[in-house]
């Protein structure tokens, strides 16, 4: 008997450890879609509504308050505002129950009021003078941020593009952006690091640096620099541990260093391509002794 009752309680056990495991995956599942839309837009409460009409179609407001535990006094607000916000519909029969967009709805709505306000931005703000100053360097802020300036660099760049990157820090959009780059651009070099040496790119012009261990050990990190039609860099250091020191700007001198570093790796790395057997023979098999510049 004793064995029975503790494989019982052993299977529930079982039992109640998966169940709240599931529970708990589903609470930040919830978390995370409630903090989503927000972002576009929605007070908590009006997210926590449409996601309780999201789940179940065809609710009463008695139901989704009693289920979102929304109080019935603040329900019916919150209904009318999503209603005229276009993410919900409200039957026009008694009694009236609610149906929310679907997922596709969603973000097909989502992607037309993106465009609209972007039209709205263009059509106002192009009426401004505005004035530039390119002598600044400007400090960006997070990674995120560099990312996306160098995203835009790479994006608008229209006569030249220099680049120094490691494969760690390519994004698909950043990966297909420099794709359609060098496609329109005759002026175009990708110098490419990679901490575990995974060179392959969907597009041909480019260098494989080899030396990124000792590069990493000199910069305490990896190394960024996006040069657009040498009238503007993003440039800095990456590091998990020091913490990513990146910058922004148009500055002439600047742009003319970063350029120039770009293309005196390039210069040198098509030289060693170029007579590879005999660079290995003069530098090492592992071309290691190129970097031994100081004559001891």
């Amino acid at each position: 008997m004793k064995k029975i009752t503790f494989s019982l309680d052993k299977s529930f056990s079982k039992l109640y450890s998966s169940y709240r495991k599931e529970l708990l995956k589903e609470g930040v599942i919830l978390e995370k879609a409630l903090t989503a839309l927000e972002k576009i837009g929605l007070s908590p409460n009006e997210a926590r509504v449409f996601l309780t009409i999201y789940k179940e179609d065809g609710k009463t407001g008695y139901k989704i308050s009693k289920d979102s535990g929304i109080a019935r006094s603040k329900i019916y607000p919150l209904l009318s505002s999503l209603v005229e916000k276009g993410l919900i519909f409200q039957s026009k029969e008694e009694p009236i129950v609610y149906r929310s967009l679907t997922l596709k709805e969603l973000v097909a709505k989502l992607d037309l009021d993106r465009q609209k306000h972007i039209q709205d931005v263009r059509e106002n703000l192009t009426q401004l003078d505005t004035k530039v100053d390119k002598a600044p360097v400007w400090q960006l802020a997070s990674y995120e941020q560099a990312m996306e300036r160098a995203l835009y660099e790479i994006q608008t760049a229209q006569k030249s593009l220099y680049v120094q990157i490691y494969t760690e820090d390519l994004t698909p959009p950043l990966i297909k952006a420099l794709e359609r780059a060098e496609s329109r651009l005759h002026d175009f070099v990708v110098i490419l690091f990679s901490q575990h040496h995974r060179y392959s790119l969907p597009f041909r012009r480019y260098y494989k640096h080899y030396f990124e261990a000792a590069k990493k050990a000199d910069y305490h990190g990896r190394w960024l620099s996006v040069v657009a039609d040498s009238q503007a860099v993003v440039s800095g250091r990456i590091s998990e541990e020091a913490g990513s020191d990146l910058l922004w700007t148009q500055n002439s001198s600047m742009v003319f260093m970063a350029q120039e570093y770009v293309l005196h790796d390039a210069y040198n790395l098509r030289t060693l391509n170029k007579l590879d057997k005999e660079a290995r023979e003069v530098f090492g098999a592992d071309l290691a002794d190129v970097r031994n510049i100081y004559f001891d």
